[in-house]
């Protein structure tokens, strides 16, 4: 009899401990549908890198116009490598863009501080929008969520689209020409060609790994007359990386930038 009570004992530890096992296994995440996805995508983020880039090209030359921005802290700041490519040769612009709507640039060693708008013809208010807000990740259009197509790898979520709705593509390209600039001529350079230009396409590709945002660029093709052709993207990553970004001393402390002799 002792035997069998022992045995009994047993059975029942050895039940107690499986129901405790079974408890404690994870169940499986769900699947996200397209809709899900999208919305996960659309969580605001403090910090991270985002690139626009202009490229202008003929069968015979090419100009690359890029912004290269690691940007975050409290308030956002960004930092800035602007960089421009033609005939062969690279210019590379170091800069940083404070709230305070100053614009410090870095000279040969030395750093410069001017408002940002006279420099560059846009604001600090436009390159958060542009950054930030911008209205193809955070607030897409019905055509582009619609054209999503996606694709699952365990916990990675791959949405593309290719767009040919005008409206769209000229949303999508219009924080790219307003930030992605040096001067206001720039600008105005920029939407000269939008006005003549044909819009051809866009492609999209947003990228989530379990619920949150992994990646994010788009592209949008143009041609201009017979010879030129002109692609404009915008693309993110590495978001959390640079929450405590602050604009260095050395650049706060910058000289006044001076102004250009113009001459008759």
């Amino acid at each position: 009899m002792k035997f069998k009570k022992v045995l009994l004992s047993i059975g029942v530890v050895v039940a107690l401990v499986s129901s405790g096992c079974s408890k404690q296994k994870k169940q499986a995440d769900p699947i996200l549908t397209k809709t899900q996805v999208i919305q996960k995508s659309q969580k605001s983020f403090k910090s991270g890198e985002a690139k626009q880039i202009v490229n202008l090209k003929t069968d015979t030359s090419s100009q690359v116009v890029a912004s290269n921005y690691s940007f975050g802290g409290d308030p956002t700041v960004f930092h800035v490598n602007y960089q421009t490519e033609a005939k062969g040769k690279t210019h590379n612009m170091d800069e940083w863009i404070s709230n305070t709507g100053n614009l410090y640039i870095n000279g040969q060693s030395t750093w410069y501080k001017t408002e940002i708008e006279k420099m560059s013809g846009h604001s600090y208010a436009d390159v958060l929008d542009a950054v930030l807000n911008n209205e193809m990740l955070m607030n897409p259009p019905k055509g582009l969520t619609d054209a999503y197509k996606m694709k699952r790898s365990g916990k990675t979520y791959t949405l593309t689209a290719k767009i040919t709705d005008k409206k769209i593509m000229k949303a999508a390209v219009a924080p790219i020409f307003t930030t992605n600039t040096q001067s206001p001529q720039q600008q105005k350079i920029y939407q000269k060609l939008a006005k003549v230009g044909k819009f051809e396409d866009m492609t999209v590709k947003l990228v989530v790994k379990g619920t949150k945002l992994s990646t994010f660029s788009y592209t949008v093709n143009l041609k201009i007359g017979k010879m030129m052709k002109m692609s404009a993207g915008q693309s993110y990553s590495n978001f959390g990386r640079h929450d405590f970004l602050k604009v260095p001393n050395n650049a706060l402390d910058g000289k006044p930038l001076p102004k250009e002799n113009k001459k008759k």
